[in-house]
């Protein structure tokens, strides 16, 4: 099992600020006026987070990750501030991460980022159309969270051509880390 210890305190940083910038920079992509539309993204974060410590508990970095991001709430608002162009930092952190942890922890990370930008994606419809909290959370997380795959069958059919615009620079940029 890793260790976030393994790493500098630079690259720490990145690795557990990430998963969240992700989720913020998907909530930027395409700001509808009014501020609904980023509080359920935000919300959605949050419980996506909370969601990823919880199911990949078969992967203890992973929660150690989802984990330190809840802890970190106090820097939220300074991580919510380096979200532009996020796909060369998904690189980036999975450059560093590969040497250290096991073809399953990386695979896991890019996962995780995977299944936010996901999630947050599709936390508030397109043009403006809201969805019930409760109940959509709900099917967010257990469509998302645990499920979400590289490939187009798992791909959020619900989002705007930025947010997929994003969500594919994303994952392109993580397939360059084998």
């Amino acid at each position: 099992m890793s260790q976030l210890s393994a790493f500098s305190p630079e690259d720490i940083e990145l690795i557990i600020s990430l998963p969240y910038r992700v989720g913020v920079s998907l909530s930027h992509t395409e700001d509808e006026e009014g501020e609904a539309d980023d509080e359920q993204e935000m919300e959605a974060l949050e419980a996506c987070i909370r969601q990823i410590a919880k199911l990949h508990e078969a992967s203890p970095f992973i929660s150690e990750i989802a984990a330190q991001i809840l802890r970190s709430k106090d820097k939220w608002g300074k991580w919510s501030q380096a979200t532009f162009n996020i796909a060369p930092e998904c690189e980036r952190a999975a450059r560093i991460l590969k040497p250290v942890v096991t073809a399953t922890e990386l695979k896991a990370y890019k996962k995780m980022l995977l299944e936010i930008a996901s999630a947050v994606a599709q936390a508030y419809g397109e043009f403006g159309e809201t969805h019930e909290k409760k109940g959509f959370f709900g099917r967010v997380m257990e469509k998302v969270v645990g499920s979400f795959a590289n490939d187009d069958k798992n791909h959020p059919m619900n989002v705007s051509a930025a947010e997929d615009s994003v969500i594919t620079a994303i994952r392109a940029a993580l397939a360059r880390v084998e």
